[in-house]
Parts: C-alpha cells; structure tokens; sequence
C-alpha cells in the first residue's frame, strides 16, 4: 500500500445536446460568458435547494481528482499504482448508485443541503478508497485547494446553464487522467443523468440550483497561490471581475478544465510572469519614486515585517515545475501490506459505495 502524507502548501463558464444509447453530450462550444444582463444572486437560507448536492460534490470531486493527479506525477508513483489510484476514486465518485442517492434523496420533501463538513467528509472517504492516505491537516488543504478554484469557476459564471457546462467539463477533463473503455463509459453516462435531472428540474429550479452552488461557496476565502500567480485573486481573498491578460479569457471560457495542467503551459507562463510581479508590488504597497526625490535607504526590519504581514499565510510553490498543488511525501509500504491492500481494495470501494448509496 502507498501511503500519502500530504504536506501541504496552501496554494492560494449554455445548452448541452446529450443523447444517451451511443451519443455523447456536446460542449465543445466556447462557452459565452458576455450576458448582457448578468444574473445577481440573492438567496436566504430559506431558499437553498437540495438539488445542488450533486453538483457541489461532482465538481469539488473533480477539483480533487486533478490534484491528486498532478502529485502522483510529481512524485514519479509508478503509472500502474497510479492508474489504480485514479481509476478507484473515480469508480468510488461517480458510482451510479451513488449518484441516485444524491439525487433521489434531493427531491425529498424533507431534503437538506450537504453542509460542508459533510461533504467533506464524504470526499475524503472517497479520496482514500484506494492505495492511499491522507492525514486531516492536509486535507484541509485539499479541500481550500477544491473550493476556491470551483468557487473562482462560478465567480466568472453568468448564467445557470453554465453550471452544468463547468460540470460537463470536469468530467471530461478527468475521463482524460488514464482513460480506459469503463471509465469512458461511467462518465457518459453520469452526464447523460445529469442531463437528464438538470431538464426535468425547468428553468426556475436550474436558476435554484445554480444560485445555490455559488451561495454554499460564499464562505471560503482562502488564498490560493495559483490564482494570485495567474492574477485572479488578491491578497484578500477576493477574486478580480476581469484581469488585463490575454490569457484569462481562455482561462474563462474552459472554466472547469483542470488549471494545474493549463497553467503549466509555456505561454502562458511568458504572459502572466509580468503581472504577478506588478501584483506582488502591489500588495506591498510599492509605488513610483516622485519626481525630484532621492532613493532612501530601505528599514530591512520593517520591510519583512510588512512582507510577513501580507504574505503570512500564502506559500508559494518551488520550483518551475509547480503548478499550485500542494507538496506530497510518499511513504511506499511493504510489499506484503501492499499485496493485503490489492486484495481488499475492491471490498473497500464496494463497502463506501454502499454507505453512501443509502443516504436517499
């Protein structure tokens, strides 16, 4: 058995035609994100649906998957322990039953919202249904990680449909981690259920539903460094309504495809390289010398006290090959235990599916 100690850095949008027996849903489409008359939310607690269950857990799942991914390559697992990984907490997620319960038990007169600790705790179950353990302060940062970058794909969102174009999105990005012919299909056909369920809710609760993805999302505020290095978010917390890079109306328009892999590319590591330096600048209050002044020489104590002031609580990543996510230590188990783990892997999987499939 892998043992996965996360040591954890905190790295701090339509319709769809979806045809199921052989047909695949369609959002290739660039995703229009200029509606003339953006939608502003206000919603009580009174009026959260129940029906957004499924999609904080899908997308926050996905988010999940994407990490888990890039550390397993970071770390240079072998690709057999990593398909494994990959293949069984995808299994575990997008289980059919699993996803029944989540919606069935949404359509009760008496349903509730998932609260965050529940989801959380749920996700990491399905986390670590496979070869692979992660400790409770690292998760914690797995799950900052998962809900400001989802939070920042509905921050950008204009429209309802493009809840489901988002969702769509992550999972076709994570049908391409190692895909096989199963995999293929259980994503199919999880969005072909979607589909399905996003339809029969009409308009009125789509707005709902979508009004209340971004509503459970209110209340995370963490830093992540990937998006203050792209210049999304500032020091705050805040996120940026538009950012003067080229690149961020790509960024915008595939919201929902895995970040860590778009922000690895040469381009864009070229264009955005300039802003984060003026935003970094910015943060510390660093501004044109006026006309006609001398340069003064710099206190070093208070220099590194404003910096550890605004900077306190964001690390950075190392290294030109970081991509956002946090630093992993692997400890490889035994050969014995690891074949004790092979064995019961699947009576674990089917044992959460199970749990969870019982929650309607």
């Amino acid at each position: 058995m892998l043992l996965f100690l996360f040591a954890v850095k905190d790295v701090a949008g339509g319709s769809h035609k979806a045809v199921k027996h052989g047909r695949q849903a369609d959002t290739r489409g660039p995703l229009r994100t200029e509606t003339k008359n953006p939608i502003k939310i206000q919603i009580t607690k009174q009026q959260l649906n129940p029906r957004a269950n499924v999609f904080i857990l899908v997308n926050l799942g996905c988010e999940m998957l994407y990490v888990i991914d890039q550390r397993l390559k970071a770390q240079q697992i072998a690709k057999d322990k990593s398909v494994q990984v990959i293949h069984d907490v995808t299994a575990v997620l997008l289980d059919p039953k699993f996803i029944d319960s989540l919606l069935n038990g949404s359509k009760h007169n008496n349903a509730q919202l998932l609260t965050a600790e529940h989801c959380k705790f749920m996700l990491n179950d399905i986390a670590t249904c496979s070869v692979m353990r992660i400790d409770e302060q690292s998760m914690g940062k797995l799950w900052n990680l998962m809900t400001m970058l989802y939070k920042w794909q509905l921050f950008v969102s204009r429209h309802q449909h493009h809840l489901l174009e988002i969702t769509f999105r992550h999972l076709d990005a994570i049908n391409k981690l190692y895909p096989d012919a199963k995999r293929h299909m259980l994503i199919d056909f999880t969005k072909n259920t979607l589909l399905d369920f996003w339809n029969a809710s009409g308009e009125e609760a789509q707005l709902s539903i979508y009004s209340t993805n971004k509503a459970w999302l209110e209340c995370f505020n963490t830093k992540i460094s990937l998006l203050i290095r792209l210049g999304f978010q500032g020091m705050d917390g805040s996120f940026f309504k538009d950012v003067d890079q080229e690149y961020f109306g790509d960024y915008v328009q595939t919201m929902g495809d895995n970040m860590y892999v778009k922000s690895e590319e040469p381009h864009q590591q070229a264009g955005r390289e300039p802003n984060r330096i003026d935003q970094l600048a910015a943060q510390l209050n660093i501004n044109p010398l006026p006309e006609g002044e001398d340069l003064q020489p710099i206190n070093a104590r208070q220099f590194q006290e404003q910096f550890e002031q605004t900077f306190g609580n964001v690390l950075f990543d190392e290294g030109q090959s970081a991509t956002g996510c946090e630093f992993v230590q692997l400890q490889p188990a035994g050969s014995s235990t690891e074949a004790h783990s092979r064995a019961g892997d699947s009576i674990l999987n089917q044992n959460l599916i199970d749990l969870y499939s019982k929650m309607a």
